[in-house]
């Protein structure tokens, strides 16, 4: 079977065996380049987000390419997955299978060429499998060899035979020696000679031996055979080029360009530029053009490499290509610049320019950026001259952002009456603006520009990012209860749910676990309500806020909705430690209705919580929802269970059956088993606390099966 590999070598290909990439926040979580793994960041232009993100959607946007975003769910008011930021079942997606349509055509034409020249049919690599020089010996370039025998007339055909076993040969990795002699019958004076001086070049090439392969290459550039000459040009370039990187491995294998050998870099550099010289349109010109981009970073050459680059991002016939360039690119110029920052503009090069100014954006450890206003001012000039000055004004509105001039983006931005469907500079500018509102605490303008901003956007990616930020200012400025009104413009559930979840009162739980708009938002409410009510200690109100279950017609269940599965409340008893005999918890909790200090249902309680694990889940949905996660964020959050102040109501109440104080005194030092850490809720209780729990447990009550059972305290 054959997998095409193209001698035309990409940059992409070599730089991502060169070194690792060094992208912005992505080290942990699917690789950027698959298909499956979308835009995280937020929809706007921003230092906090991926540079690859930023640099996709600006680029996309010009070209009226579609991003690879979140799909939208047909009803947002049900769905809570649409946020912005990595989501795990990404990395759950198989990689599309290679299309199989071009298979049998590759198969046949190598079949047809091996046939023709009355060779045996070989294995072939499959991709993947060569990397770094090795990465053109491939089944294209067998066939693309193979063409070149055929279409010379003035080979005869045992003299094509020999050649094209010879080149099978390389192709398993024989040596220069093993082919000159499996050729060594050609006549002298035979065109199969600068073949045969082609194929020893290569395997010198492949072998690392950078001074054979130029000897070889030199001499057939200038050959009649055209195939021969374009070829031998293209491969003087890459034979420069691998040698330039040979020794660049640091002491533990990492990639050092400061250790590239300069003279051999600019000897590829010109080797390129004469081979496109030569052939501005031909078989390796791309790949060429892709060279001279890394010959550039092997030179540390960044305002020329800033060009290149920006050039080739105009040139981008379609999504993926696009896509695959910025990875190039931030491969490049994020390892470079891993650590510090681009502090001015490169000429000719106002995208790159400002991608690389806006990253300098992010604040250090001193929570300040990298970049200052004489550094930004000092780059004006170069975006005035490409008109693009427009990209300089944003940066100095995220500049003012940084360092905390809300003031100035009040007063240089302009709310915005109407806004084009796509345009991402003016909608980060307005966004820009809205922030500035939040941070000086003007919330019913803040609220008010939302709400429009909201009206005017036409796309359904920008329309949740601003609902986040409304939903914000409404829990910042006190009016959470805005959020739920029947004519809310805050839609999203999963916005809903962290306001429910977080801040929302008992009665506002109450309120939309009866009459919320849709079953997933009932049970959102009334699982939270109910969690509260046992942690909060309202048993009355527990048994009470049960029956609104029967306000949700159909229960909702999934791995989606898996933290507020409501059945966890159905808990029968059965699960608690054996020897220690508990009843439902319906029962457990119309006991503590009536006595709140029941010593056996405050343990069986616990022992719900223990087996269960419920609480108010506030980590589940909680990436990616912006400036919303510091509005609701709580010192002491609602919701989360403390079993250790039961233990200790029981163990201290003078009333409590030695069964129920000898095991709340064993559940008490189980807190901290093994670890030494609290796994029970609550504040953390000294360890000489604990070694007198245990004595306690030891002498008042030896015969007790939990007594019996500890052997130590942690």
């Amino acid at each position: 079977m054959v997998r095409k590999t193209t001698l035309a070598i990409s940059v992409s290909a070599l730089l991502a065996s060169a070194a690792p990439a060094f992208a912005s926040f992505d080290m942990e979580d699917c690789n950027w380049s698959d298909e499956h793994c979308l835009l995280k960041g937020d929809p706007v232009l921003i230092p906090g987000n991926d540079s690859r993100d930023n640099l996709l959607r600006l680029l996309s946007e010009a070209k009226s390419f579609a991003l690879p975003v979140q799909s939208m769910p047909a009803d947002i008011t049900r769905s809570r997955d649409v946020y912005f930021a990595y989501h795990p079942e990404w990395d759950d997606v198989d990689a599309p299978a290679a299309a199989a349509a071009d298979k049998p055509a590759e198969e046949s034409l190598l079949t047809k060429q091996l046939a023709a020249l009355q060779l045996e049919p070989v294995e072939t690599h499959q991709d993947g499998e060569q990397e770094n020089r090795f990465v053109s010996n491939s089944a294209d370039s067998l066939s693309q060899f193979f063409a070149a025998l055929l279409a010379d007339d003035s080979l005869a055909a045992e003299q094509r035979h020999a050649l094209g076993q010879a080149r099978l040969g390389l192709y398993a990795g024989a040596t220069d020696e093993q082919i000159s002699a499996a050729l060594a019958t050609l006549p002298a004076g035979s065109s199969a000679l600068l073949y045969k001086t082609y194929l020893t070049g290569a395997a010198h090439f492949y072998a690392g031996d950078y001074a054979g392969a130029d000897r070889a290459f030199t001499s057939l550039v200038d050959s009649d055979r055209p195939w021969l000459a374009e070829t031998a040009s293209y491969m003087l370039m890459r034979t420069t080029l691998n040698k330039s990187s040979q020794n660049s491995m640091g002491e533990y294998g990492d990639f050092d360009i400061d250790r590239i050998d300069r003279p051999a870099a600019e000897q590829a550099q010109k080797a390129a530029q004469a081979y496109l010289q030569r052939w501005p349109e031909g078989r390796y010109a791309e790949s060429a053009r892709g060279m001279l981009r890394r010959i550039n970073w092997y030179l540390q050459a960044w305002p020329q490499l800033a060009g290149l680059y920006e050039q080739r991002f105009q040139q981008a016939g379609d999504a993926k290509a696009l896509r695959g360039l910025v990875i190039e690119y931030d491969n490049v110029y994020g390892m470079q610049f891993n650590g510090r920052a681009v502090r001015e503009a490169f000429p000719d090069a106002p995208l790159i320019s400002y991608i690389e100014l806006l990253r300098a954006l992010r604040l250090n450890s001193d929570e300040k950026p990298t970049l200052t206003q004489e550094d930004l001012n000092a780059s004006k000039p170069a975006f005035e001259q490409s008109g693009k000055l427009a990209l300089w004004r944003n940066l100095q509105f995220n500049l003012w952002q940084a360092t905390g001039n809300q003031a100035a983006i009040l007063q240089a931005v302009k709310p915005a009456e109407k806004r084009p469907t796509h345009d991402i500079l003016a909608f980060s500018e307005q966004v820009l603006y809205g922030d500035a509102l939040m941070a000086q605490k003007q919330w019913p303008a803040a609220r008010d520009f939302w709400l429009k901003l909201l009206k005017l956007s036409q796309d359904p990616e920008q329309q949740q990012y601003v609902q986040a930020r409304l939903a914000a200012t409404l829990v910042f400025s006190g009016n959470t209860e805005a959020i739920f009104a029947p004519d809310s413009a805050v839609t999203s559930l999963r916005y809903r749910s962290r306001v429910l979840k977080a801040v929302a009162s008992p009665e506002r739980l109450r309120q939309q676990a009866s009459e919320g708009p849709n079953n997933e938002e009932r049970t959102i409410a009334l699982h939270t309500l109910l969690v509260r009510d046992l942690t909060e200690n309202r048993f009355s109100d527990w048994l009470n806020d049960r029956k609104l279950a029967s306000a949700i017609t159909s229960p909702v269940v999934g791995k989606a909705f898996d933290d507020v599965n409501l059945s966890t409340f159905d808990w029968n008893g059965e699960a608690a430690e054996a020897g220690y005999v508990c009843r439902s918890l319906d029962k457990t909790v119309q006991v503590l209705s009536q006595n709140a200090k029941d010593a056996h249902a405050l343990n069986c309680l616990g022992e719900f919580f223990r087996t269960s694990n419920t609480h108010v889940d506030l980590w589940k949905e909680s990436a990616g929802n912006g400036v919303l996660e510091a509005a609701i964020h709580r010192k002491a959050p609602y919701g989360q269970f403390n079993r250790q102040a039961y233990y200790q109501q029981v163990i201290a109440s003078p009333k409590a059956e030695h069964e129920d104080k000898s095991y709340a005194l064993y559940r008490a030092i189980m807190c901290y088993a093994p670890s030494g850490y609290n796994e029970c809720g609550g504040p953390e209780v000294e360890k000489a606390q604990r070694k007198g729990w245990f004595s306690q447990l030891k002498t008042q009550y030896p015969g007790s099966p939990w007594a019996q059972k500890l052997k130590y305290y942690w």
